[in-house]
């Protein structure tokens, strides 16, 4: 027979797997930043799977999981600087630089790959780097690759100091639109270049090769205030941002959450990020919601999740990491 102190443990255990849970019950034990230190409160469906970099990389967080790439204009591999700096960002130091800002490196396979196609164009360009180099590299497009793009400018620029890269953030389709018109050396991209943009290079005579750089967690976010949610399906996220969605408040979601309207922000539609959150969610690329705050700046939108309790985002995951005090990260259930 047990104790009577046998028995109370028995039960406090019975007690706490019940509020706890794990991630595969869907109980609310599922970290808010995936490192499992930090017990997020709210409802999480059953299978939910938090973004970090170990469920990023292995593809556990599915189907917001995504490649990140550049694009680069073969005529502009026959200036040193453009070279030089390309061989900087896809280097052993340059993937460091991709963890660095919050985003997950590439296996080694991705790695070597990117390498060759980058060697092999820069041979075929008979491009050789050699003494001082200078000049200026135009660089534009998905505001999810810019912290990596800005950062290796600044770890590249402190060695060659003749060299300005020049980094803007117009988001994928901004960027691609000054790209196949040649406008800028190289175009930041979260998503892979669509068939109109490959057919508008060939009008303009532009060849390229495309180099992919890291891997993404697309992360959605609610402030960090929020203890009602933890997760969210995939079904609840298309009822949420599809066209002429009826959901207004967050007990339109689940009569259990705040009868409070939700505050939504998200990326205009140029960006990468928009394209591939509506066709992973909404089934359709494009199709989503109008009535949100949208933009092509990440940071004007970590500042309105952060500073309204109602609010729900999404956008790359090195925005996250950068503000988690202030943000909870959701976990994606299938």
């Amino acid at each position: 027979m047990k104790s009577a102190y046998g028995i109370f443990l028995t039960l406090m255990l019975v007690v706490l797997a019940g509020c706890g849970g794990s991630k595969e019950n869907g109980g609310g034990s599922v970290s808010a930043d995936g490192s499992g230190g930090k017990i997020s409160a709210g409802f999480t469906p059953p299978g939910a799977v938090v973004p970090s970099p170990e469920t990023i990389e292995s593809g556990e967080y599915k189907p917001l999981s995504r490649p990140l790439f550049l694009y680069v204009n073969k005529a502009s591999l026959k200036r040193p600087e453009v070279v030089s700096f390309l061989q900087y960002y896809i280097s052993e130091e340059g993937q460091e630089l991709v963890a660095e800002v919050g985003y997950v490196k590439l296996s080694q396979e991705a790695f070597e790959e990117s390498s060759k196609i980058l060697n092999a164009a820069i041979a075929a360009a008979g491009t050789s780097v050699e003494g001082k180099i200078t000049g200026e590299i135009k660089i534009d497009g998905s505001s999810t690759v810019y912290p990596v793009s800005q950062a290796v400018t600044e770890e590249f620029t402190a060695r060659h100091r003749g060299v300005k890269p020049i980094v803007s953030k117009s988001g994928t389709g901004g960027g691609m639109k000054r790209f196949y018109v040649g406008e800028i050396d190289i175009c930041d991209a979260s998503r892979a270049i669509k068939e109109t943009e490959i057919a508008k290079c060939k009008e303009k005579g532009i060849e390229y090769i495309e180099l992919q750089v890291g891997i993404d967690g697309l992360t959605v976010v609610v402030n960090s205030e929020n203890d009602w949610v933890s997760g969210m399906t995939i079904e609840d996220l298309k009822k949420l941002w599809e066209p002429e969605s009826q959901i207004k408040k967050w007990s339109d979601l689940n009569p259990d959450f705040p009868e409070e309207e939700i505050v939504l922000y998200g990326p205009d539609t140029d960006s990468g990020t928009f394209e591939y959150f509506t066709e992973e969610i909404c089934g359709e690329k494009g199709a989503s919601r109008s009535d949100y705050n949208q933009s092509p700046d990440d940071n004007f939108l970590v500042t309105g999740v952060a500073g309204d309790k109602y609010a729900i985002g999404y956008f790359g995951y090195a925005y996250y990491i950068e503000n988690q005090d202030t943000l909870k990260a959701l976990g994606v259930g299938p």
